[in-house]
């Protein structure tokens, strides 16, 4: 039936469905937010704030340092609409194997429902991948049943180098990749998340690090990322609810 032909009760459920749907997608869009919270400066207070606007708006997760995870597992309630991910050996992955299992184990016990490990950059640029792939099965292991995602921190490897870390990781049975934080200034990159998307070729998810904007996470999400990093998180979910309404 063409809208003009419609009588006024049919148009008001015509326009009441298309809000409905408009607000589904919205809403998981939002979905696939996470807030990064990994900056050591910020206070209990902003980590509270953070964590209740991260509940409210129904974000995909918040991720934080290890130390920070039971004062979060509080911040976020008996009830939390987000996952907690801890962030280990942020943001240069120079800890030993040892410690970062240690690491795992020990957030996990601490209550978090990932874990994000950022792969041994030094090791990487050595070309010493016996040791990247004995670091990602242990990794795995430590996790159990855990989720665990890799960080890659791609700013500071080449394209030869994230496609190898890539291979590894896919052939240890990593599920999920993060291209880079933009720690080190570097942003968001759509040509390294499109690089990582031709490595893993959907045999793992890609997360995109460093957005900024609606516009950032946009195209991230074209070029095949099913999870959004940023520091804007909650901003940017807003702006996506409020454009839905």
């Amino acid at each position: 039936m063409e809208y003009e032909k419609m009588d006024e009760l049919e148009k008001q459920q015509f326009n009441d469905f298309k809000r409905k749907m408009n607000q589904q997608a919205a809403e998981a869009q939002v979905k696939k937010l996470e807030y990064n919270l990994t900056d050591a400066s910020q206070d209990r207070a902003f980590l509270r704030r953070a964590c209740q606007d991260a509940n409210i708006l129904k974000l995909g997760a918040v991720c934080v340092l290890p130390a920070l995870v039971k004062p979060c597992v509080a911040f976020l309630g008996p009830d939390p609409k987000v996952s907690l991910i801890a962030c280990i050996s942020y943001p240069h992955g120079g800890d030993s194997v040892k410690t970062k299992v240690a690491a795992v184990k020990n957030a996990i016990k601490d209550g978090v429902d990932e874990v994000e490990v950022t792969a041994p950059v030094a090791y990487i640029k050595d070309a010493n991948w016996s040791y990247v792939k004995r670091e990602f099965k242990k990794l795995k292991s430590a996790a159990k049943k855990r989720a665990i995602r890799i960080n890659i921190e791609s700013a500071l490897l080449t394209t030869q180098e994230i496609a190898k870390v890539c291979a590894i990781a896919i052939d240890c049975g990593i599920p999920s990749l993060r291209t880079g934080s933009g720690f080190y200034g570097a942003g968001f990159n759509a040509d390294v998340v499109a690089h990582v998307g031709e490595a893993v070729k959907d045999k793992c998810t890609i997360k995109a690090d460093g957005i900024a904007t609606v516009n950032d996470m946009s195209v991230a999400v074209s070029l095949g990322a099913t999870i959004i990093g940023s520091r804007n998180a909650a901003d940017v979910a807003r702006i996506i609810l409020q454009t839905a309404d």
